[in-house]
């Protein structure tokens, strides 16, 4: 399909292009104003193996950044396990929340080659949000310092309160706007694929491999 033939059946059918993208602002924009706020509070945390070099009284190297890494896979799931969740729900326990709540908000976010990890927590409450990441963070770090008997794991930085939820905003209605507009346009892309209308004597000497010796004009002779 020829992209001057393409790009005028766009210009004939602007008001599909039109009503679709407004369709799905609209419906964008009416999700972002029913869906209840979503937090997000994030605390961050590195792994290091520091007992061991100053014991061994040297400077960090390579090698010790590649058993960090390492470290922080092996201690993924102690996050999530019951021994780490139970003493969080202590820790937040002005929240009322059960331990399978706390399970559900929090997720972990493991960065390729690096010793730093983060620990999110989601919530409806930007308050509650904080605490549980905050918590979760420093139940993780006693937790591991009480298994490896040694201080390997610190918090870097510790979460904030919120200002603003992670499923609301501009960025929700631009994805909706968009998403009618590639509707539209590919409605329209399937309806000129399949559409044999001739409309030029060039569509004519195409299609049949013949020359055109003659056009009858459209206007009266």
């Amino acid at each position: 399909m020829e992209i001057s033939r393409l790009l005028d059946s766009f210009a004939r059918k602007w008001r599909l292009i039109v009503l679709l993208v407004v369709l799905g602002g609209g419906i964008s924009s009416l999700y972002v104003y029913y869906t209840e706020p979503l937090y997000q509070a994030e605390t961050r945390l590195y792994i290091m193996n520091l007992d061991k070099v100053s014991a061994e009284n040297r400077f960090l190297d390579f090698s010790d950044l590649e058993l960090s890494q390492r470290l922080v896979q092996e201690y993924y799931e102690v996050v999530y396990s019951r021994s780490v969740i139970s003493l969080v729900a202590k820790e937040v326990k002005e929240h009322n929340l059960s331990e399978r709540e706390i399970l559900s908000m929090i997720s972990i976010e493991l960065k390729k080659d690096s010793n730093i990890f983060t620990i999110s927590a989601r919530g409806y409450e930007p308050t509650i949000a904080a605490d549980v990441a905050n918590a979760t963070g420093r139940v993780f770090a006693t937790q591991i310092r009480q298994l490896s008997n040694s201080d390997s794991v610190g918090i870097l930085d510790e979460a904030l309160v919120p200002d603003y939820p992670v499923n609301k905003g501009v960025q929700k209605i631009i994805q909706g706007l968009l998403l009618g507009l590639l509707a539209a346009l590919g409605i329209i892309y399937i309806i000129e694929y399949f559409d044999t209308t001739v409309r030029s004597a060039e569509d004519i000497e195409k299609g049949l491999l013949v020359r055109v010796i003659g056009i009858i004009p459209e206007n009266n002779i």
